[in-house]
């Protein structure tokens, strides 16, 4: 470890490591500080991204070889769920993504130093080691990703037992024969949706009026369908209050405006949403300013103290991986002097990897309607896609708004199978400014999902042959 860098990053997560990388092939002598090597990749390699979605693949297949083995022509009670396995399963995935990590840091010489990292000034850092020794480090930029953590609610204290966050999710020894989840955003549902295709039986609530509140309405309301089709309880506008707990279970009231329900879980997942981690004197100190709890950053991701910049959960942005991907390559080019292209939040993919997923990108329709846009909408079903029927994948649809004017596109919600995937298509044509009537002139192959994306093109023009 030496005592001086050209950029010193606080925090190995998406925007960590790759500004890190980034920063390092443009000559930057470079070091990344995290309390641990086992963090490596911060919340999305350890907590995240990663594991829960590795967990989620095996869930749903799961879920479908003991739904449909037998259409398919394979037999019935095929395999068995042990969920240590399914963590041990998700664990070497994200081991695997460390290493390359790992192999990254080596290659472009960049010093990973554990310990815990303090903000002295715009240019120093303290990193305390496990040894409880210290040491200072001076860098001409810091950039900071330090990531979020679960929010706590007041009345649903995290105990690690009976009440538990994302980060003992991915952890447990077995699967809850109940569980209640408290929080309808991409984080419950996505767990709502693992625990129910594993055999738990699922409660999922949510204090607003939709699940998945940020979305467009229609997206919400069909997935709270198909959820229910699948067993999941779902309460809406509605607050979680304990009333016991034991050894055995937890007694939950859950209250509404009109009415309330009293259930039994073995369980409660809270997943409430994520804070970040801010560090607010040392940040306040270092002359960075903060906004509603968030790092207050420019177009290039610095803050108001020029020396520092700001990445990640951390900064005002939406809190995905890809998000900070973005933010740390904008703030790698600014720092090196370079040209770049501000962010523009309406052009962040939004994705919820659930067992059936949804995708979204703009403005959902009713922020379009209150914007008093000249719009017009289409909508075009899954259960109408060849490769969608073969495939046993027939719900869900794909909602194109679009400027009645000049067709450009205004926001995109899907919902449906390989949603994840098919968003990026429209990403594409959105951040270049492309038209629906340029999509229509592709040639899709068949059969494809992305026909469906085709389709859709062809009826705003009134073109369909299939419709």
């Amino acid at each position: 470890m030496k005592d001086r860098y050209d950029v010193v990053c606080i925090g190995s997560g998406p925007g960590g490591y790759s500004a890190a990388v980034r920063l390092a092939k443009l000559g930057k002598s470079t070091a990344v500080i995290d309390y641990s090597k086992d963090r490596i990749g911060g919340v999305c390699l350890n907590e995240g991204c990663i594991p829960v979605k590795a967990i989620i693949k095996i869930s749903k297949l799961y879920f479908e070889l003991n739904r449909d083995g037998s259409r398919y022509g394979l037999g019935k009670d095929i395999v068995k769920a042990d969920m240590k396995k399914i963590v041990t399963y998700s664990k070497n995935t994200s081991k695997t993504l460390k290493q390359g990590l790992l192999y990254l840091f080596n290659k472009n010489r960049i010093d990973f130093i554990e310990g815990e990292a303090k903000l002295l000034t715009n240019k120093k850092v303290e990193v305390k080691q496990k040894e409880s020794s210290s040491q200072t480090i001076e860098a001409d930029i810091i950039i900071l990703a330090t990531g979020s953590k679960p929010i706590e609610l007041p009345h649903l204290k995290f105990d690690k037992d009976k009440i538990i966050s994302s980060q003992e999710a991915i952890n447990l020894d077995c699967i809850p024969k109940s569980i209640l989840i408290v929080g309808a955003g991409a984080i419950g549902v996505e767990f709502a949706s693992i625990f129910n295709d594993l055999g738990s039986k699922v409660a999922l609530s949510e204090i607003k009026k939709q699940i998945l509140p940020g979305e467009d309405s229609e997206i919400s309301s069909n997935l709270e369908s198909i959820f229910k089709r699948k067993g999941i309880d779902v309460y809406t506008g509605c607050q979680t209050e304990i009333i016991n707990i034991s050894q055995d279970s937890v007694k939950v009231n859950l209250k509404s405006p009109n009415t309330q329900e009293k259930i039994e879980v073995d369980m409660i997942l809270v997943a409430a949403g994520r804070r970040p981690n801010i560090d607010e004197e040392s940040f306040l100190n270092a002359g960075i300013e903060l906004d509603n709890g968030f790092v207050k950053v420019n177009d290039s991701m610095q803050t108001a103290s020029s020396d520092i910049y700001a990445v990640g959960d951390i900064t005002p942005y939406p809190m995905f991986a890809h998000s900070a991907y973005k933010e740390s390559e904008i703030a790698s080019l600014s720092i090196a002097g370079k040209n770049f292209r501000p962010i523009n939040q309406l052009d962040i993919p939004r994705i919820v990897y659930s067992s059936i997923e949804a995708a979204s990108i703009g403005l959902t329709e009713k922020e379009a309607q209150d914007k008093k846009l000249d719009i017009k909408v289409i909508k075009q079903y899954f259960k109408s896609n060849p490769r969608a029927v073969l495939s046993n994948y027939p719900d869900g649809f794909l909602k194109i708004i679009v400027d009645k004017n000049n067709h450009k596109l205004i926001g995109v919600h899907i919902l449906g199978h390989e949603a994840s995937e098919l968003i990026h298509q429209f990403a594409i044509s959105k951040v270049n400014n492309l038209t629906i009537d340029n999509i229509a002139e592709v040639i899709f192959g068949h059969p494809t999902f992305s026909e469906i994306i085709q389709e859709a093109a062809f009826s705003i023009l009134g073109k369909s042959a299939h419709t």
